[in-house]
């Protein structure tokens, strides 16, 4: 997947429903130099992106390079097209163009100190590693801003140095009030590179809960605050609820190649695959309603408190999943959520946040125990059949894939605990499939041994293992979810001794299946 720079820190957002009227007549700036940019400059500080614009995220490091190339050597660049609002100046169309410009300017590709302000000093391995390598191309390519700047006073000049604040952007804009500059935003991005369904979605349902809480969870409470119009105390707690449900979904980052269990739930940290699972999670996860409420049946947030409820309802799904609370199943995503290759499937955990969800929207809180009962033929089952459930996954539509996930997990589930045996073709029945699915790996061509065979072999080696909880003998994941469990009851006469210790599941721990009181 092609790596993406984040540069969303360069131009800061506003919300449009804040001017409700249509600005003043008067006379509006005829091109945009690069000067407009400065730190100084009285354009800059009235600069904004509509609060409701996606990320500015979208470009590769090649791709800044090359726009900042064609700037200097005067090749064709598209208008900017912006809208003057009462209080500020929006960019409709150009907001990576300028972006790019100033990032350029700052040496600020989403590590520099303009970016560590904007995110809370909380910015991603890969994020850093992008922006470095994003550095290293320009500086080979064009040269460093600072350095280019300084060369205006060379003799002779250098043609870019010449080029560098003599050259505007060209500009048109958009007359007429904020309705008409959203529509204006909707037309032109359906055009060049277009809005993604993810997007548009979080867009046209900007002030839905479930948008505003998967946008404060995939910065964990930092970046641009979505939810800045809330009362100081509700913009803390969507902060914290945000933060805690981040680290458990996207916590440790992972490298490719895989040379460790200790993978993330919610596969990459990467904001456009990111927001992708973020909704399907928080739509399945964030209700209380027997039916499952897709983001528009939601009411608008008005006040923070819906927002707050969606992230809680979503904070104690993943609770279940993971981490050291009494309820936490602690499923190991190696076994769950990772193909044979060691690839995230959002669908595995899509599948498996539905399943329990309903069961807890459900009370059938008996679920719980059926399952720890069962994991250990059911974990065997799952990695046993790891390139299966791929093919299986590949031969379904989009739509079905978590619903029939879903299904699979309650299948093994309840087949287990009848003592039915479990086997492929079973499977492959249960999710209403035809047919045989054979298994074809094609030939290795290639002497070099890929990341991808590095990560399967990791993955193979590594899972055979890992500790298993002695209560349910299925895997632990200590990193992430672990108890520490007297053997001997303390009301039994149990020691706090090593040799009357030992590591289970946080539910084993709290119910019937060790042997402790119930806790559902």
């Amino acid at each position: 997947m092609a790596q993406r720079v984040s540069l969303d820190a360069m131009i800061p957002r506003a919300d449009f429903g804040l001017a409700d009227e249509e600005a003043k007549s008067g006379e509006l700036i005829r091109d945009f130099p690069i000067s407009h940019l400065a730190a100084d400059s009285p354009v800059l500080k009235l600069l904004r992106k509509p609060d409701f614009q996606r990320e500015t995220n979208h470009w590769t490091p090649d791709q800044i390079a090359t726009f900042v190339a064609s700037f200097l050597d005067s090749e064709v660049i598209p208008s900017l097209i912006l809208w003057k609002s009462p209080m500020y100046i929006f960019v409709i169309d150009g907001g990576h163009r300028l972006s790019a410009l100033r990032a350029w300017m700052l040496d600020d590709y989403g590590d520099g100190p303009t970016s560590l302000a904007f995110y809370g000093a909380e910015i991603s391995d890969e994020q850093k590693r992008i922006a470095k390598r994003t550095r290293r191309l320009i500086e080979a390519t064009v040269g460093r801003y600072s350095k280019l700047k300084d060369q205006v006073d060379a003799t002779p000049i250098v043609a870019r140095a010449k080029t560098l604040f003599t050259r505007p952007l060209t500009l048109q804009w958009v007359y007429g009030t904020a309705d008409v500059a959203e529509t204006s935003f909707f037309k032109i991005n359906s055009q060049g590179t277009p809005l993604d369904d993810v997007e548009q979605m979080l867009i046209r349902n900007r002030r839905k809960p479930i948008a505003i809480a998967a946008r404060a969870i995939l910065r964990g409470g930092g970046g641009h605050k979505y939810w800045s119009s809330f009362k100081e105390t509700e913009q803390q707690e969507i902060e914290e609820l945000a933060t805690q449900i981040h680290d458990l979904l996207f916590e440790p980052e992972v490298d490719v190649p895989i040379k460790t269990l200790d993978l993330p739930l919610g596969g990459s940290v990467s904001p456009v695959d990111a927001l992708a699972l973020l909704i399907d999670f928080l739509t399945l996860s964030a209700g209380r309603t027997k039916e499952v409420l897709s983001i528009d049946k939601y009411a608008d947030d008005n006040s923070g408190q819906a927002t707050i409820t969606a992230l809680k309802n979503s904070l104690q799904i993943l609770n279940r999943i993971t981490g050291n609370t009494p309820g936490s199943l602690g499923l190991h995503p190696a076994v769950y959520f990772y193909n044979e290759r060691g690839k995230y499937t959002r669908f595995l955990f899509l599948g498996m946040t539905a399943l329990i969800a309903e069961k807890i929207r459900n009370n059938d809180h008996a679920f719980f125990r059926k399952f720890t009962l069962s994991r250990e033929k059911m974990e065997a089952f799952l990695i046993v059949n790891k390139s299966l459930i791929t093919l299986l996954l590949v031969n379904m539509s989009k739509g079905q894939r978590t619903s029939k996930m879903k299904d699979l997990f309650n299948f093994l589930v309840d087949a287990v605990h009848s003592g039915t045996e479990l086997t492929p073709e079973a499977a492959i029945a249960q999710l209403g499939l035809r047919g045989r699915f054979l298994e074809v790996d094609s030939p290795q061509v290639s002497t070099q041994i890929s990341d991808d065979t590095k990560s399967s072999l990791f993955v193979r080696e590594a899972i055979t293992k890992a500790l298993p909880c002695p209560l349910c003998k299925g895997l632990l994941d200590p990193t992430k979810s672990v108890s520490y469990d007297h053997i001997t009851p303390v009301r039994e006469g149990g020691t706090g001794d090593i040799k009357n210790a030992q590591l289970v599941h946080p539910y084993c721990n709290t119910s019937e299946t060790g042997k402790k009181s119930v806790t559902v």
